[in-house]
């Protein structure tokens, strides 16, 4: 699951304070029956995070990460939540992280990443990226 198409990729600020922030849709096409795909390939949403600092996420602060998915684009529907949990600690921020997703065959036509902040989480200044991979 390591083939990406440039095409397929998302950068995006993270959250600050307890907001939202989302990649862009990925659009399955394909055939589509009822809201659902006939056939997805099998693939996988790729989620890279930085490491980020004190100041972006303090101690016992947190950023939740998301997969949303619908038949229409700019989905909201959480399919599968809490894929990534970052926890500021140790007055250090957090490590870099990076989680892989693989998209279930009946998944909706459109995916992305949703990522949710708490108060004073200050994280606008990085950046998630988001690939679609096969």
């Amino acid at each position: 699951m390591d083939v990406q198409d440039k095409l397929l990729t998302s950068v995006v600020a993270l959250p600050d304070g307890a907001a939202s922030t989302y990649s862009a849709d990925f659009d399955q096409a394909g055939a589509v029956q009822s809201g659902k795909q006939r056939f997805t390939a099998l693939c996988e949403l790729h989620v890279s995070i930085p490491a980020l600092s004190t100041v972006q996420l303090p101690d016992t602060k947190t950023i939740t990460f998301a997969v949303c998915a619908g038949a229409s684009a700019a989905p909201t529907t959480v399919i599968a939540d809490a894929i990534l949990v970052l926890t500021g600690a140790g007055g250090v921020g957090c490590a870099a992280a990076v989680v892989r997703f693989r998209l279930p065959t009946d998944v909706a036509r459109y995916v992305r990443i949703k990522a949710t902040g708490v108060a004073t989480v200050a994280g606008s200044t990085a950046n998630m990226t988001v690939t679609l991979r096969f």
